[in-house]
């Protein structure tokens, strides 16, 4: 498991997981930290799975976890 933690803006801590549920979906950044719903930065709760972001979330921009290629 890859695991990598950062401060974003307002000091807002994020976390990448490797094997966490963004890494399937079709919005994250290559660099993993982001995605078009969470251009600043994935948070934690979704990235830890606390969140299901299969359901909207409070400043995701209106996107939503979508799989790749039926993952």
């Amino acid at each position: 498991m890859i695991r990598s933690e950062r401060f974003g803006d307002q000091g807002v801590k994020f976390i990448t997981i490797g094997n966490g549920i963004c890494n399937r979906c079709i919005h994250v950044s290559e660099d993993g930290q982001s995605c078009k719903a969470f251009p600043k930065g994935i948070p934690a709760l979704i990235l830890s799975g606390k969140i299901d972001h299969h359901d909207a979330v409070p400043g995701d921009h209106g996107i939503q976890f979508e799989a790749r290629g039926g993952a």
